[in-house]
């Protein structure tokens, strides 16, 4: 597997694997007519302004010509956001996120980050354990939205130094 910067030849490819691993993942808060009818068009309006540069720096997980992961982050808030950290739900299981969560932090600590920090949705236990063996330190949970809709997150804190 290789980890590389993603570019806008990705951006269709990053859309279609973040569709896909929301709806496989986040029926456990949104409605199933959001996942199937309003996502799509959400995601790649979403998707539209985003750049690959150092800003927004954006990698993805690459086999076989096909992308199975993607993480991105931003920088333009206090710690670096880690916006997105996305496995096509066929791959997950193989270490693919950690070697994303990894790259994408080791890659801010380089600007001079000290940490960063992600939300992940309350409901989302899985997720929620691989942040916490990945080292992250929960710091409780928010209130958020999330496709128009109320959410429970909580947000995780990552040491760069």
């Amino acid at each position: 597997m290789l980890i590389r910067a993603a570019t806008e030849a990705d951006r269709d490819a990053i859309v279609a694997l973040h569709l896909a691993s929301w709806q496989s993942s986040y029926g456990i808060v949104l409605p199933a007519r959001v996942l199937s009818d309003v996502l799509p068009d959400y995601l790649a309006v979403k998707w539209a302004p985003r750049g690959f540069g150092p800003d927004q720096p954006t990698l993805v997980a690459e086999a076989g010509g096909e992308v199975l992961g993607f993480v991105c982050a931003l920088r333009d808030v206090a710690p670096p956001l880690v916006d997105n950290l996305h496995v096509h739900p066929t791959a997950r299981g193989r270490g693919t996120g950690a070697q994303l969560l990894a790259a994408i932090n080791k890659a801010l600590a380089a600007t001079g980050a000290a940490a960063s920090t992600l939300t992940v949705l309350e409901a989302n236990t899985r997720a929620i354990a691989f942040y916490r063996a990945q080292g992250g330190r929960d710091a409780g949970p928010e209130d958020d939205m999330l496709v128009g809709h109320p959410v429970k997150v909580r947000r995780f804190l990552f040491d760069l130094a």
